[in-house]
């Protein structure tokens, strides 16, 4: 693709409580949940990624490691711990965000959120079944009130909330899986379809 650099996010920084382990870790077909996501986002279209990390997770492949030294603050700190990188660099015009756990999202989505920008878009988000999800855009314009917006669990959610009217919807009929439990995650990797929405944008 040609145009404007484009970052991709990972956030994959949870402690996943309800797991008892970090999600990003967690094994998935013979490859990290991190490592997959950042696959996801460089097949997409990224021209680099940045993955958010706690402080001892070991780095993933393909992606520039950004620790997150307070990760239990919630998923808003590693939301603005990935912007402060992305706004003292130049060459990133955008960022295209994936939380780690989405094991579903496809490049072909992420290089439509891409393609979706280049065509002027400023902010575009996916829209599975009629609910936000994942992945979202957001230009450089708005990395500062991206980043000022995004507190404790609820990530970019005010942020898009505030946005509605200048955001570009691509819409996809089927929910997709948000690995939280055990059962979640044996479930995405026997291929079956959430028991219920897919996971919102945070």
């Amino acid at each position: 693709m040609s145009g404007p650099a484009v970052s991709g996010i990972v956030l994959a920084a949870g402690a996943g409580r309800r797991l008892g382990r970090p999600k990003a870790d967690l094994d998935f077909g013979g490859q990290r949940l991190v490592d997959r996501a950042v696959g996801t986002l460089r097949a997409g279209g990224c021209a680099e990624v940045l993955a958010v990390l706690r402080p001892e997770q070991a780095a993933a492949g393909g992606a520039r490691t950004v620790v997150n030294p307070e990760p239990d603050r919630g998923m808003g700190s590693s939301l603005r711990c990935a912007l402060a990188e992305l706004v003292l660099d130049p060459r990133s015009q955008a960022c295209v965000v994936l939380l780690v756990d989405l094991v579903d999202v496809r490049p072909a989505e992420v290089a439509a959120v891409i393609e979706r920008h280049r065509a002027g878009a400023g902010i575009v988000a996916v829209r599975r079944a009629g609910q936000r999800s994942h992945p979202v855009l957001v230009s450089r314009r708005w990395y500062a009130e991206f980043a000022a917006a995004a507190e404790g669990d609820q990530g970019g959610r005010e942020f898009f909330d505030r946005h509605l009217a200048d955001t570009s919807f691509l819409d996809y009929p089927d929910p997709i899986s948000d690995i939280d439990t055990a059962e979640d995650l044996s479930r995405a990797l026997a291929g079956q379809p959430p028991p219920g929405q897919a996971g919102s944008a945070r």
